[in-house]
């Protein structure tokens, strides 16, 4: 019986491959890479879904998002090209890791720093790391209705202690080092480990907030500290209420945006605004990168739970929801 229930879920498992790759070849075309646009233009950069670390970021294989690895490196590739005199930056996400968030934080500074305008223009949500990305650029541009903002830091993790009691499930963890299994689902945390978890959240959530004190303090209408410590206490907020805040610079679309990037790089209201080459289906499926292959997201969590806090400190899950549902 029970290997009869192993090749049950071997079929399943290969039919779902088998129809994962055949959705992307439909859907995008075979194993070629794009080549991409080329001349001088102001290249537009998307970061759609949850922000990760994760090279397979859009492997079928993986939980659909944005790769730092990427996208990152399409920021330095636009800091250092003669051809492109500006970054449109569409951003449409919640958040996710703090570190994958901030690799494209410093792309964006990059482009800033060699000095080509970067303009974002938010899409339906652009909260928490979202956000923290957008506060890098010279301007930003919400809808009214976007949900941004989120400011802050979130660590939660599930207990079954007592219902492993109940069913009689013991847990075996030998770990070297006094807090290796901090965090453990199989048994509470101690008084002294939340405290120390949250001095450690504490402490990224004042990275947070200087990184958009150092961003909004030259936007266009920029922010004192005092103005981002009192809007960073992980509100969301609408894309009025975030202007009127000076989250924000000014209420309008993608279109509005592209006027302005043109106009800060000072060229004419024609100028191509282009997306720069995809990765390759290959590429997608394999879940490899520019940078190398990604390690498959489920051992990295059976070898340390704590990777699942890694990639969600700067996520507002409620918004995740709404926009990867």
């Amino acid at each position: 019986m029970r290997n009869q229930a192993v090749k049950a879920l071997v079929i399943f498992l290969v039919a779902f491959s088998v129809l994962a790759v055949a959705g992307k070849v439909f859907a995008q075309g075979w194993f070629k890479s794009s080549s991409g646009p080329s001349g001088e233009r102001i290249t537009l950069i998307n970061v759609e879904g949850a922000i990760s670390g994760s090279a397979a970021a859009a492997s079928p294989f993986g939980e659909s998002g944005a790769s730092s690895v990427y996208i990152a490196e399409q920021l330095h590739q636009a800091a250092r090209s003669n051809d492109i005199k500006g970054v449109l930056l569409r951003v449409n996400s919640p958040g996710g890791s703090a570190a994958a968030s901030d690799e494209i934080y410093q792309g964006v500074m990059a482009v800033r720093n060699a000095g080509k305008p970067v303009v974002v223009s938010m899409g339906d949500v652009a909260a928490s790391g979202g956000y923290y990305i957008s506060a890098a650029a010279d301007k930003i541009y919400a809808n009214g209705a976007t949900l941004t903002g989120s400011i802050g830091v979130i660590f939660s993790l599930m207990n079954w202690e007592e219902l492993a009691d109940k069913w009689g499930v013991d847990d075996v963890t030998l770990h070297a080092g006094e807090y290796k299994d901090i965090g453990s689902p199989w048994r509470q945390m101690t008084d002294k480990e939340k405290d120390m978890m949250q001095e450690l959240l504490d402490d990224v959530h004042e990275e947070f907030m200087q990184a958009v004190i150092a961003g909004r303090s030259n936007a266009p209408n920029p922010m004192t500290e005092e103005q981002v410590r009192a809007a960073a206490t992980g509100m969301i907020y609408t894309g009025t209420k975030a202007k009127e805040l000076g989250l924000v610079d000014e209420i309008g679309g993608l279109e509005e945006a592209k006027a302005e990037v043109r106009r800060m790089a000072n060229v004419g209201q024609d100028f191509p605004v282009e997306p720069e080459a995809a990765p390759s289906l290959l590429e997608e499926l394999l879940g490899v990168s520019m940078q190398g292959q990604a390690p498959n997201p489920l051992a990295k969590f059976v070898a340390d739970p704590l990777s699942l806090m890694a990639g969600r400190l700067y996520m507002n899950t409620t918004l995740r929801d709404i926009v990867l549902r």
